[in-house]
């Protein structure tokens, strides 16, 4: 009998097959992680903003007039913000060049004042976070908890799949669809 030294064609090409997999597994979550982590650099942001609204209201009376009311600062530029009957801007701010993203910030005053911070460029676009501070037509979301969003309609409309971002990247439930956005709860 022969001793055999080596392997044969089927063997080698089975191994390869499994390590293409598992290679493919890890580029896919490696972008989740990625992604995730970019995330929570906005998350923090919006959080630090909602501290700072919060002093704000508590030495006032009121929520901020703009975001240069407020004792934060980061990195970013102010762009000016368009205001119209669905969504009154306080301020507008883009972070383009920080970490590879641009994200907006926005105040909305009024009777429904929130916090919102939005990717604006990039594959996941028109996706974010916010945070409600107050609602006098009713709650559509819990206060002060942040949200997964993902917008439907608008300049900044997420083109991909529903629950692509806030679900497969973000780990969210499905909580509530408005005319303009779908919520996520999220696990913080």
């Amino acid at each position: 009998m022969q001793e055999r030294n080596g392997f044969t064609l089927l063997e080698m090409l089975v191994v390869t097959l499994i390590i293409a997999v598992l290679v493919s597994i890890g580029v896919v979550e490696y972008r989740k992680a990625t992604e995730r982590t970019r995330a929570m650099e906005a998350i923090s942001l919006l959080r630090s903003i909602y501290h700072a609204e919060k002093m704000f209201q508590m030495s006032h009376g009121s929520f901020a007039s703009s975001l240069n009311a407020l004792s934060i600062s980061f990195q970013g530029e102010r762009v000016k913000c368009a205001q119209n009957n669905n969504s009154p801007c306080w301020g507008y701010y883009n972070t383009e060049g920080i970490k590879g993203k641009m994200w907006s910030v926005e105040l909305e005053k009024g009777k429904n004042p929130s916090i919102a911070v939005g990717l604006i460029s990039g594959p996941y676009a028109g996706a974010g976070f916010f945070i409600q501070l107050e609602r006098a037509d009713g709650i559509q979301f819990p206060l002060e908890k942040v949200a997964c969003v993902e917008n439907v309609k608008g300049r900044f409309k997420y083109k991909k799949g529903e629950g692509s971002y806030c679900e497969d990247i973000m780990d969210g439930t499905f909580y509530s669809r408005s005319a303009t956005s779908r919520k996520y709860e999220i696990p913080l």
